[in-house]
């Protein structure tokens, strides 16, 4: 009798909980992915204009990517709880990141075009 109801207390569903937020990105790691993308985009918008369109690319996939994070009903809901608003302001820290690379680039680009033409 005893192996009959260990063996059914097996079959009973329970609800799980388990934490999230040790499966996510730490924040320190969030900003070393913003400027890991982030600095190669400044160099390369400095070299040419035109690599501006990939700062904006990556810049939109990195909000994406954190904006489907945190609004997902279920994991969403459970970094927020567990982490709290810092993690939320820190998600989309590596799109900031890679956005004020990519114009601070630009402007760096403006600046060497504005210089050569003066000389």
């Amino acid at each position: 009798m005893n192996k009959l109801l260990t063996f059914a207390a097996l079959f009973i569903s329970f609800s799980a909980v388990a934490e999230v937020s040790d499966k996510m990105a730490t924040i320190s790691q969030l900003w070393l992915q913003g400027f890991l993308f982030g600095a190669p985009v400044y160099f390369l918008t400095v070299w040419r204009k035109g690599f501006l369109v990939l700062g904006i690319l990556l810049t939109v996939f990195f909000a994406y990517a954190a904006y489907a994070t945190l609004s997902d009903p279920y994991v969403g809901v459970g970094i927020i709880q567990e982490q709290g608003t810092p993690y939320i302001i820190a998600s989309y820290s590596a799109a900031v990141i890679i956005a004020l690379c990519s114009a601070f680039g630009l402007f760096k680009n403006k600046a060497n075009t504005n210089a050569s033409i003066k000389w």
